[in-house]
């Protein structure tokens, strides 16, 4: 028996080849450019955010002092690691829906469904950036003390998570739009 891990590694490449069997062949190697440099970008930032919380639960409990920037740099981390890997949970399936429902609809029914759920999120994920864009200005005069740096490279994280989120949903709109429609056999 494979560990649940391993199952989940081989679930998601499966299903980012079956998205690559709908794109250009000119967008695939872009496309994987993008997925592998997010995911080395979601390890080096998990991985600095474990250390730094193991070192400061260590320096507190065994010797009785808390490192001042920790807390601070772990909120930032945590903002950059939850908005990039969004765009990555999107393309593997991995946030909440409605694929029960959707999948009980006719082939036709299924795709105008899908493709204007797709849209919506998509006009969303637009409203985002833009909302993220106009909070740079205001985070650019405030300094985050525990680490005196601007907060505008925390706010950073919400143009750039959601203009990968923007990017992720134009694969799987187009996927959805290339893939042939299942027909319905009734008896």
């Amino acid at each position: 028996m494979s560990e649940p891990a391993v199952d989940a590694d081989v679930s998601n490449a499966a299903k980012i080849d079956d998205q690559h069997r709908f794109l250009p062949s000119q967008w695939r190697s872009v496309d994987h450019a993008i997925l592998r440099l997010t995911q080395w970008s979601l390890f080096a930032i998990g991985t600095l955010f474990t250390a730094m919380i193991t070192l400061e639960v260590v320096s507190r409990y065994v010797f009785s002092f808390s490192i001042f920037f920790v807390n601070a740099a772990a909120r930032f981390l945590l903002v950059w690691f939850f908005l990039v890997g969004a765009g990555l949970a999107l393309r593997y399936g991995a946030h909440v829906g409605f694929e029960l429902v959707v999948a009980l609809l006719p082939g036709r029914w299924r795709r105008h469904i899908v493709i204007i759920a797709q849209a919506l999120a998509l006009i969303f994920f637009a409203e985002m950036v833009w909302g993220g864009l106009y909070s740079l200005g205001p985070a650019m005069n405030q300094t985050e003390p525990g680490l005196e740096i601007r907060l505008v490279w925390a706010f950073l994280a919400i143009p750039v998570g959601f203009a990968l989120l923007i990017y992720h949903m134009i694969v799987l709109m187009l996927v959805e739009l290339r893939r042939p429609v299942a027909h319905e056999t009734r008896p």
